[in-house]
């Protein structure tokens, strides 16, 4: 007959893999929401990115206020960029600080967020 242990050392083993598993399932749940945000993040930042196509920028394109202008081809200064995106298209300003910059806007005095 094979031995199966002591009752007191299959009872402790039992109650430690218990425990185990009631401390990865919290880690778990951690997790989960983690995963979650970062998922819908990067939803929105894809949703972001084909925005950017209506303008002709590419994600690469919004490193600065500067390679924004740079890539719409408008004449500036790295000093005054962001006013010259502000000036040339409202709109894009705004984006533009919903998904790549700041979202406060020093310019305006306003925060733009969702």
């Amino acid at each position: 007959m094979a031995e199966t242990g002591s009752p007191k050392g299959l009872a402790s083993r039992i109650a430690a893999l218990e425990q185990r598993l009631v401390e990865l399932e919290s880690r778990l749940v951690d997790i989960q929401a983690e995963y979650s945000d970062a998922s819908r993040e990067l939803t929105e930042s894809k949703s972001f990115a084909r925005r950017l196509a209506d303008w002709g920028l590419k994600a690469a394109d919004t490193s600065t206020w500067m390679t924004v202008c740079n890539a719409s081809e408008w004449q500036t200064t790295t000093a005054n960029a962001h006013r010259v995106v502000r000036r040339e298209d409202s709109v894009l300003h705004v984006l533009l600080h919903r998904c790549a910059f700041a979202p406060y806007c020093s310019l305006d005095g306003v925060t733009y967020s969702d």
